[in-house]
């Protein structure tokens, strides 16, 4: 595994209409790890679909799209980009309710869970409508990811695609601090930094946002017994 890539930073599809276009996910950066590390057939599970950058990835490249969305929109979106044939599953709920009977055990993760910093008292994982603190967050960070481990096969990977959030001078470590939570629940494998080229977005600092032109995808495995 490869632990530095560069790579141009850029999307291959818009958001719908009337979404901002806000930070995610590169394409490039899916398909990457996708061809590398996973073989067609092979179930690929994002927990946090998003408007459905992995799943499309997947898809393109003959992979079984499996994918858990809090907003009902965002999973209309997804469904309706993925069409009827893709043999997977977009399922509407909440990521601290996933079980692993939703779906048939999946070989590989590719995820990127909602940010927050320190400074601030919103709940990504309620869409940042409801409250929370830092620390509630990262407890709900190992909670989802536990609930992800019961839906991966032995010996499946999951690739956690995060990056530290500078506010000002003010830096939260976030993609440490996943480590550590994320690693409660998966073997923590190492990391891959990803350097970006391009001019990013208008209104946010450094190529990938958040004050930065680097990002992290953080590489785990499930026991092979477990």
């Amino acid at each position: 595994m490869d632990t530095h890539l560069t790579l141009e930073f850029g999307h291959r599809d818009p958001l719908p209409d009337g979404h901002a276009d806000e930070v995610r996910t590169p394409d490039v950066l899916v398909e990457r790890f996708l061809r590398e590390h996973t073989d067609p057939g092979d179930r690929v599970l994002d927990p946090f679909a998003g408007f459905g950058t992995t799943l499309l990835a997947a898809e393109r490249l003959g992979r079984v799209p499996i994918g858990v969305e809090y907003e009902t929109d965002r999973v209309a979106a997804i469904r309706d980009r993925l069409g009827d044939d893709h043999g997977g599953e977009v399922r509407h709920g909440d990521v601290l309710d996933l079980d692993g009977s939703w779906f048939p055990p999946c070989d590989y993760c590719f995820t990127s869970p909602p940010f927050m910093t320190h400074n601030i008292d919103l709940n990504p994982f309620e869409n940042y409508e409801g409250e929370s603190t830092y620390a509630d967050y990262l407890d709900d960070v190992e909670a989802a990811f536990r609930g992800v481990a019961s839906a991966m096969a032995p010996g499946g990977t999951v690739v956690v695609d995060v990056v530290n959030v500078r506010v000002g001078e003010h830096v939260t470590p976030l993609a440490f601090d996943l480590v550590d939570r994320v690693g409660e629940v998966f073997r923590f494998d190492g990391e891959v930094v990803i350097e970006w080229e391009g001019d990013g977005y208008d209104d946010t600092d450094g190529s990938y946002g958040y004050g930065f032109d680097h990002s992290y995808c953080l590489v785990f495995e499930k026991g092979a017994s477990e």
